[in-house]
């Protein structure tokens, strides 16, 4: 929320005198008065105002004043003008606009690259500097995995109606999961569906879910409850002869136009994906 009062006098007072992050509970001192956030305190031996030592004991008031405190976001020089409570902060962060991100094809597609930058520069540097990596594909399409086995790791970026997403496919369990990821908001991301189906016209896994954010999952943990998922024995019997997994998948606003027929469709655009080590 922008536009609350900020008390900037009493911001100079709950800035860190080591790393000038604003402070909250546990603010600790040192036996001359002087406050030091809870973290700096436990990397350092001695007060660095006054080298006093440090005592157990918190400052209360300071505390109290920390949390009814109004801040101003961390990345106000950069143009947001959000102001919140120190509760809010961290939430506030991770969907702020104009915090600085690492590029998401590094960190979903394994792909080396130290660009770093807004949410609304991501969609700008993606197709300006990976553009090899990305498949412009309609709603419905198939992606072939092509040395499909257990304990493998698949990812892919497809642009679909405009937006990108990440197609993220795990077997390293003795599971199968598959989730969908919208490169957005978590607002933005949930209004996107996604559908997928292995196997053929008489026999056949299918789910659908809600699209997430890729800033709101973590790909070495994966919740099943984001995911389309199946045991791992279920999908080995879709395997084709020369070793890939095709799998029919829909991306949609809503709702799903083509994943509602039964049969699985034999004429759509083919994506090739191959697996990756996940660090």
């Amino acid at each position: 929320m922008s536009g609350r009062h900020i008390d900037w006098e009493l911001l100079k007072e709950l800035q860190c005198p080591v790393c000038a992050e604003y402070m909250s509970s546990p603010i600790k001192m040192c036996e001359n008065g002087h406050n030091i956030c809870c973290s700096c305190k436990e990397r350092l031996v001695e007060c660095p105002i006054c080298t006093g030592r440090f005592i157990n004991v918190r400052n209360v008031t300071l505390e109290n004043l920390a949390a009814t405190a109004i801040y101003p976001c961390k990345n106000r020089k950069t143009g947001c003008e959000e102001t919140f409570t120190v509760k809010d902060r961290n939430k506030h962060l991770s969907v702020c606009l104009y915090e600085s991100r690492k590029c998401p094809v590094s960190l979903i597609l394994g792909v080396n690259c130290c660009w770093s930058g807004t949410l609304s520069d991501i969609p700008i540097h993606i197709p300006a500097e990976h553009d090899g990596v990305i498949d412009q594909v309609p709603g419905h399409f198939k992606v072939n995995l092509l040395d499909f086995d257990r304990k493998k790791f698949y990812s892919h970026l497809v642009l679909v109606l405009g937006e990108f997403f990440f197609l993220v496919w795990d077997s390293k369990s003795k599971d199968f999961d598959f989730t969908v990821l919208h490169l957005g908001l978590k607002e933005d991301s949930k209004t996107f569906t996604y559908g997928i189906k292995i196997g053929n016209s008489e026999e056949y896994f299918a789910g659908t879910r809600k699209c997430h954010s890729y800033m709101d999952v973590y790909l070495t943990d994966l919740q099943r409850s984001k995911c389309v998922s199946a045991t791992y024995n279920t999908i080995l019997d879709f395997v084709s002869e020369s070793g890939y997994l095709s799998c029919e998948i829909e991306i949609g606003k809503e709702k799903l136009e083509g994943f509602v027929l039964e049969e699985l469709q034999e004429y759509l655009p083919v994506v090739s994906v191959v697996s990756f080590e996940l660090d």
